[in-house]
């Protein structure tokens, strides 16, 4: 069932909301992430706000009441040779508007802005989030390699990471679209 609601481009001025979101992420699906909420705690709203102006973050916002309700983000990079690709990061729907559609609208956004501006677009996702990784690959990432013991958890729980690449704008390469 989709649900409606209001897709734009965060801004600083989003900092804490975005920063909330993704504490919430982090505690709640301890499994789903490689970052644990103390990881990022600490953070200043201007360090949250200058990562959302450097960044391409896509938040999801309930029509209902306005709240963020979903985020996906993409970093690109400045060096000379891998200005070419974008890490995709943070996806994260809360669990009452999953089946919403908002994960497919942020993903939409999110390649339409890399399309533009990069060539590939990579991501890690945990690798027993099967949930993740078949919304991945639907939308034509491929898995390329697994980072064994990538994350660990603070009761000793390794995770290992599935490396996904999705390639823009050529035809002769998987992952294509």
């Amino acid at each position: 069932m989709r649900t409606p609601a209001i897709y734009r481009r965060l801004k600083p001025s989003d900092a804490d909301i975005f920063h909330a979101l993704r504490l919430e992420g982090f505690r709640r699906e301890p499994r789903a992430f490689r970052f644990a909420p103390e990881d990022e705690a600490h953070l200043a709203p201007a360090t949250v706000g200058a990562r959302l102006q450097r960044d391409f973050v896509i938040g999801a916002f309930s029509a209902k009441d306005s709240q963020l309700i979903g985020v996906g983000g993409l970093a690109f990079n400045d060096g000379v040779k891998t200005r070419h690709k974008a890490l995709l990061y943070g996806m994260y729907v809360k669990a009452a508007d999953r089946g919403s559609g908002a994960a497919d609208e942020i993903m939409k956004r999110l390649i339409d802005e890399a399309r533009g501006n990069v060539e590939i677009v990579t991501l890690t996702v945990v690798s027993t989030n099967l949930r993740a990784l078949r919304f991945y690959e639907r939308w034509g990432f491929h898995a390329y390699g697994v980072e064994e013991r990538s994350a660990k958890n603070a009761n000793g729980d390794y995770l290992d990471e599935t490396l996904m690449a999705l390639r823009l704008n050529d035809p002769s390469m998987p992952g294509d679209i």
